[in-house]
């Protein structure tokens, strides 16, 4: 009776007992296993690092701020705004964000407007009157073709529209009392705020005045000792406005623009804003002018 005995394994046989098995490593070559995902479980998520979820969360968190801002910049005005304390909204909004209905029907934006100036300065023994200078004009070439305009750019077409909307609100007396001439002495800036309080009531809409009046001359005290250097005496400054031709005419081709709306002013004393630095200013600004008027 014989009985079947396997064979001896050889030496290249998988199930040699001397050969290493498929799951074995020699003793210090342990690797570590890549990560594997079974089957139908879901993948795990990366985490985010710390820097980038702060980036994430600054840019939430101003979008936000971005977006309240505008709503209560454009809203009209109610106690809601003052939950922002201080000027700090019109501070953001204006001049990057500013937004207005003006852009829209029925009213949208059909005028320009612009802002004059002109000085009497020291000339011998005398004085002498300049000419008028447009200066929207020397300041509009620091926006005209430009991708990245200054800030500059638009200070006197704001200047000139703020100034005509507080002279509207003033009564025919004060108008008129405006158009005169304060300069002399050192007290012609109380005086015009005197006049005005003598005339009406209506310190609200003085206050606005004076505030945008002084803001127009410490402007032209800038520009006219830019253009004219250090003689200057005295400035003076108007504002006008001129609409665009009306919709329904924009096919006729005689067609021609509405006159210009002044809105004047008298003669004033020199201001200086605190903190102003002239010489930059007059760098800038005669440069500009230079250009224009080569």
């Amino acid at each position: 009776m014989t009985t079947d005995v396997a064979p001896p394994a050889s030496k290249d046989s998988p199930l040699n007992p001397a050969d290493p098995t498929p799951t074995d490593a020699e003793p210090g070559s342990e690797t570590q296993a890549p990560d594997v995902v079974p089957d139908g479980a879901p993948p795990q998520p990366k985490k985010r690092s710390k820097v980038l979820r702060g980036v994430m969360t600054a840019a939430v968190l101003f979008t936000a701020w971005h977006v309240f801002a505008s709503f209560l910049w454009i809203a009209p005005v109610s106690p809601l705004r003052e939950v922002v304390p201080g000027k700090a909204l019109s501070q953001y909004m204006i001049p990057f964000f500013g937004q207005s209905w003006s852009v829209f029907a029925p009213e949208p934006i059909n005028g320009d407007n612009r802002m004059l100036v002109r000085a009497v300065v020291k000339d011998g023994d005398g004085e002498r009157t300049t000419e008028w200078v447009n200066v929207t004009d020397v300041e509009t070439q620091l926006m005209t073709n430009k991708l990245f305009p200054a800030r500059a750019a638009n200070q006197s077409i704001d200047l000139a529209s703020d100034y005509r909307g507080v002279y509207a609100k003033l009564n025919d007396e004060q108008k008129a009392a405006v158009n005169l001439n304060f300069y002399k002495g050192d007290d012609w800036a109380d005086r015009v705020q005197g006049t005005l309080k003598r005339l009406g009531t209506n310190s609200a809409a003085i206050g606005k005045y004076i505030d945008v009046e002084f803001r127009a001359i410490r402007y032209s005290t800038q520009v006219a000792k830019a253009i004219w250097g250090q003689d200057v005496v005295r400035v003076q400054f108007q504002m006008e406005r001129q609409n665009v031709i009306p919709f329904a005419q924009r096919n006729d081709p005689d067609a021609e623009r509405p006159k210009v709306q002044l809105t004047p002013s008298g003669w004033r004393g020199l201001q200086v804003a605190k903190g102003q630095s002239e010489k930059d200013f007059a760098d800038t600004f005669k440069r500009l002018y230079k250009e224009l008027h080569p």
